[in-house]
């Protein structure tokens, strides 16, 4: 349940740690007298049943009694399963089966059921590996009622996706899509359909690949960092208490990680002045000419206002959708309660529309102003980027930032 590593690095009898096995071995025997007379230095001859071989032999043995436990609760009665594939860090793919079946209490239960090898994702191998898992605990895709995979094309291919091979084979085994999975995808696809929004979330890309572009730049925006928050605390201006001020940094966002964009955005708001000074210093120091350039260039685009304007309206989103997607997670969520989850989030979105520009404009000027850069006035005319600075004629910067902004991509959410 821990995770730990079963075997240990060094087994040897001069060893201090010789792995989970040996050690729980060892207090166990300590602590009881028949079991220490007949084991490690005790066992008769050679017998002491500690090789990695013999090791490997208990806890697959183990490892089969529970899942065989599992089994007998559930019986013959119906059930779903819920596949994912991974690679190892020894680099192979592997798929992990959970089932998901009701109890005598009518309680619903998931057990992980067991990691299957395949040699690449393709829909037959896939198709193969849970057969053959199946098989090997008496489990028929006959009693198959439900299944549960990403978005992934070759998990609910349309056609030649697992899930319709296996709909073609059991009509009963119905195909659901994660609700927390979907909102995710859904509303990333949404907001980068806005080309602001969508240029916005590049930057975003750049950045992280020039932040986390080595281990020295790393370490060195956590110093940095370490060392607003100790002025910050000894002004004052920084809370102190268990759980605050924890080390952050940032991390790339991806598309099917549920909340990652949303994490990534918090971090950049709480990080983003001890971001720009590893940035001038790359643009100062950097190795090469293209290091430097994409430096300052990122530079620029963070102290605009736009920047900081869909940054801060981004973050006001995601905060109400992330809060929706935690509880989509939960096990006991079902699409009745779900739809009406949806229903207040959209509530609370059409809350802020109707309500929440003011305030939100107010903490992006307080924001800009924290960071030393002078204010725009939101009654002169927009520049359009990309058009030599042309002013245009009927727009202010209000209404671009209000309308095209704000409006636009609270109903494209909507």
């Amino acid at each position: 349940m821990q995770g730990l590593p079963f075997r240990g690095n060094d087994e040897s009898d001069n060893s201090t740690n010789q792995g989970n096995f040996l050690e729980l071995l060892k207090f166990i025997a300590s602590n009881n007298e028949e079991i220490r007379n007949v084991v490690l230095g005790n066992a008769p001859e050679n017998l002491k049943l500690t090789s990695p071989d013999i090791q490997h032999d208990i806890i697959n043995a183990a490892a089969f009694e529970k899942t065989k436990a599992i089994i007998l609760d559930m019986g013959d009665d119906l059930f779903s399963i819920l596949v994912d594939e991974c690679r190892d860090v020894s680099v192979k793919e592997q798929i992990g089966v959970i089932i998901r079946y009701g109890d005598s209490f009518g309680c619903v239960i998931e057990r992980f059921l067991g990691l299957v090898h395949v040699r690449d994702t393709s829909v037959t191998l896939l198709l193969k590996g849970i057969k053959s898992l199946s098989s090997n605990y008496g489990l028929s895709i006959a009693s198959l009622r439900g299944q549960g995979y990403d978005g992934a094309s070759n998990m609910r291919g349309e056609f030649h996706g697992l899930k319709s091979i296996i709909l073609k084979e059991n009509s009963c085994a119905y195909y659901i899509h994660c609700f927390a999975h979907q909102l995710q995808l859904t509303l990333v696809a949404v907001a980068k359909k806005h080309l602001n929004v969508c240029s916005f979330f590049n930057t975003i890309t750049r950045l992280c690949n020039v932040v986390r572009g080595s281990c020295k730049r790393r370490d060195m925006l956590r110093e940095k960092q370490m060392e607003k928050v100790i002025v910050g605390i000894s002004h004052g201006v920084i809370e102190t208490r268990q759980g605050l001020n924890q080390e952050m940094t940032l991390k790339r966002p991806g598309d099917t990680r549920w909340g990652s964009h949303f994490g990534t955005l918090i971090n950049l708001l709480h990080l983003f002045s001890s971001v720009i000074e590893v940035l001038e210093f790359v643009g100062e120091n950097g190795n090469d000419d293209s290091q430097r350039a994409e430096a300052i260039d990122l530079i620029d685009i963070m102290l605009r206002f736009e920047f900081l304007f869909v940054l801060h309206l981004m973050i006001k989103i995601l905060g109400i959708t992330n809060g929706l997607s935690q509880v989509l997670q939960k096990k006991d969520q079902n699409i009745v309660n779900a739809m009406h989850l949806v229903k207040v989030s959209k509530c609370h979105l059409q809350q802020v529309r109707d309500d929440g520009w003011e305030s939100l404009l107010k903490q992006v000027v307080d924001f800009y102003g924290e960071n030393n850069v002078s204010e725009i006035d939101m009654q002169d005319m927009f520049i359009v980027r990309g058009r030599s600075r042309r002013r245009s004629e009927d727009m202010t910067n209000l209404h671009h930032y209000r309308v095209e902004l704000f409006y636009s991509m609270i109903d494209m959410q909507l």
